[in-house]
């Protein structure tokens, strides 16, 4: 049996596939989904999502917050923004990472630092898959 999921930012869809077991970042902790796992509602941070398929392999890609909603095996992700594991461009990652760690480092107010903090975990998150590939 399978997962069936979607992942959507506003006004697209990014995925729509089946796989075996999904992992995910949620508020309150990482989460492992199985099929048949009991209905959930939940709120996820920037992160790794996993998808695992059969065998190892497994397919990544870096969500920003957003919800999860799980029905009948069917996962539903709203993200603000999503970045396939192909399309990870390092040399721009590492010139994004200057940039948002200089931005943080000098924001005075709590909304700007709170952007580039946010922008710093999503570059962080690449870096994680970047990382696992090289293994």
């Amino acid at each position: 049996m399978k997962l069936k999921i979607t992942v959507a930012i506003p006004g697209k869809i990014i995925l729509n596939t089946e796989t075996t077991e999904v992992i995910v970042q949620t508020t309150t902790g990482k989460i492992g989904i199985l099929p048949n796992h009991a209905p959930l509602i939940a709120a996820i941070e920037t992160s790794v999502l996993t998808l695992k398929n059969t065998g190892d392999q497994k397919t990544f890609l870096v969500i920003s917050d957003g919800y999860i909603s799980l029905e009948k095996n069917e996962i539903f992700i709203a993200t603000d923004r999503c970045i396939l594991e192909n399309k990870i461009d390092k040399k721009k990652l590492e010139n994004d990472y200057k940039i948002a760690l200089e931005k943080y480092n000098k924001a005075q107010k709590i909304g700007k630092k709170y952007i580039a903090y946010k922008t710093l975990k999503r570059i962080n998150a690449c870096y994680e898959i970047l990382n696992y590939r090289r293994q």
